[in-house]
């Protein structure tokens, strides 16, 4: 395995987070209880609330609780954050009499410590907050359910709040050291998670935003503001917000070979849905940001975020944030064309992936469906150590795929073909080495799905985790290469050619994936980056390498 990552390494931030070990199935201990409803006079209210920590609820949970367009659905589970504290809330709707315009809207919200993670671990009360809403959109004077559950959850009576606030933050300091001295025992199973744990979504994110997930990730890496924008239900995309979270954090192994200083920037900071209620908050962030604020209260690094609406008006905000990911509209039945997200920068300019990124992702995705194929072939049935985790036989077929690619993916340039039809020409054997070297380094990277037994999600943090070492562990070893070659001549610029670029898992042909090189060196290692092109002649024209 590449990269100096194991298995068990590889899900470092669920374990750092709670999310999986000894304690993840005890629910966390409510900061805050709430019943938000819709009043035909006076909109959504909080018309039941119990708190034993100073926040104000009033004027903010119903509007972080209900995002616009909510009340088409006839349920849903919506992440957020409020003052620090972890929030989430389970939305019904239920029939009602005319006096109600026919129906009756509820959300029962809870808040937690963030000490437990960055949910909080609340979504092991999902259920259980699903139930209570159900009950009560049939009838809102149910608030004894309420206060029974309040009397379980805030005192430690079911076992789930032992502990108060500062103890829970101290004891989750010490899971987070536990976790990074026992990772090698430690690993996550898709079937231990539970049921609705966000990482279980971690297949769906890859397979809907396609080899965007590529760009996403660089984007996540240098810690833009990034704004998943898209129609309810809000679950998808605040579990979406949690992958990119977690898939863009920086290992501790790799975090070592990092310039001082930059400890702000190890993971990005997760707001989940976000509304126009929440634009103030989002003006001071970009305030603060562009102040150059040291830091933005606890967990939050002024570097950047990641968030998702439902209310498009928050994307004419363009000082607000660097990146939109609209997420195309859910349908009942399967659409007859795949359907991509759309990626833009503030400016609108249209963000692309890239050649290497489509093989990339073909390849993870052929993977993740062979090994998902295989584990539910032998769910039942006794396990052969000796049988091989892919069968030959198996093609995946990419017709749908390819058939609306360029949408999302950067054409191939003229230098490019150029080149290749030179080196066909010229040298086949040459161009065929080089095109193998490369699939091999980004087959080695993905590694065999069969070390995560069952947990895909994993198997997935890990690749992309490996893939961040990879990016850093090259970056460091051509920084010891320049600074052993120093003379009086050189300004510490590094330089770079066609190979160091590859080596990084970056196209070399990809003028976006040059530009994220040089940003990620300097943010991150503190130096400039100088990618040196060459070119070769063909029939009298010289035709650059990059």
């Amino acid at each position: 395995m590449s990269a100096g990552a194991s298995p068990a390494s590889s899900a470092t931030d669920i374990d750092r987070d709670h999310d999986v070990g000894a304690d993840t199935d005890t629910p966390p201990q409510l900061s805050a209880l709430f019943l938000i409803r819709f009043d035909k006079k006076i909109g959504y209210t909080v018309a039941w609330k119990r708190s034993n920590v100073n926040v104000e609820l009033d004027g903010a949970v119903e509007y972080k609780s209900l995002p616009s367009g909510l009340h088409t659905l006839t349920s849903d589970l919506v992440y957020f954050v409020h003052d620090g504290y972890a929030g989430l809330s389970a939305f019904e709707k239920a029939e009602a009499g005319a006096e109600d315009r026919n129906a009756q809207f509820v959300s029962v919200g809870i808040l937690v410590s963030r000490a437990y993670g960055r949910l909080g671990r609340s979504w092991l009360l999902a259920e259980k907050l699903r139930q209570l809403a159900e009950k009560l959109a049939e009838d809102t004077e149910k608030t004894s359910l309420l206060e029974e559950f309040w009397e379980q959850q805030s005192s430690g009576g079911n076992g789930g709040g032992k502990t108060g606030p500062a103890k829970s933050e101290e004891n989750g300091k010490q899971g987070r050291n536990r976790a990074l001295s026992t990772l090698t025992q430690v690993v996550p199973s898709e079937k231990g998670l539970a049921a609705d744990h966000p990482a279980l979504s971690m297949l769906k994110y890859v397979e809907i935003l396609g080899p965007l997930v590529f760009r996403l990730q660089q984007a996540a890496l240098l810690r833009k503001r990034i704004l998943f924008v898209g129609a309810p239900p809000v679950r998808t995309c605040c579990e979406f917000v949690y992958n990119l979270s977690v898939l863009s954090s920086i290992p501790p192994h790799a975090a070592d070979l990092l310039s001082p200083g930059t400890e702000a920037l190890l993971r990005l900071p997760a707001l989940f849905s976000v509304g126009v209620h929440d634009i103030p908050e989002l003006e001071q962030l970009q305030t603060q940001k562009a102040n150059g604020a040291p830091e933005i209260g606890e967990d939050m690094p002024s570097q950047g975020w990641v968030a998702c609406t439902t209310d498009e008006i928050i994307t004419t905000k363009k000082k607000l944030f660097d990146i939109v990911v609209k997420m195309p509209e859910t349908h009942a039945a399967p659409p007859q064309k795949k359907v991509w997200p759309i990626m833009k920068t503030s400016d609108g300019t249209q963000i692309k992936a890239s050649q290497r990124d489509l093989r990339r992702w073909k390849m993870l995705r052929r993977e993740l469906w062979r090994h998902k194929q295989s584990s539910s072939e032998n769910d039942d049935d006794e396990q052969d150590d000796e049988a091989p985790l892919i069968k030959p036989s198996e093609e995946d077929d990419d017709s749908d795929i390819d058939a609306v690619v360029d949408e999302v993916v950067e054409p191939t340039t003229w230098p490019q073909l150029a080149y290749n039809g030179f080196m066909w020409w010229a040298s086949a054997g040459e161009q065929n080495s080089y095109t193998t070297t490369e699939r091999e380094r980004d087959r080695d990277l993905l590694g065999d799905l069969s070390d995560y037994a069952d947990s895909l999600p994993t198997a997935i943090i890990a690749y992309f985790h490996r893939s961040t070492t990879q990016l850093i562990q090259n970056l460091n070893s051509i920084i010891d290469r320049s600074d052993d070659e120093e003379t009086e001549e050189d300004d510490g610029t590094l330089l770079l050619d066609k190979g160091d670029v590859s080596r990084m898992g970056l196209d070399t042909w990809s003028e976006v994936d040059r530009a994220f090189l040089s940003e990620f060196s300097w943010m991150y290692c503190g130096r400039v980056v100088d990618v040196q092109g060459t070119a070769v002649d063909c029939c009298g024209v010289r035709i650059p390498i990059f």
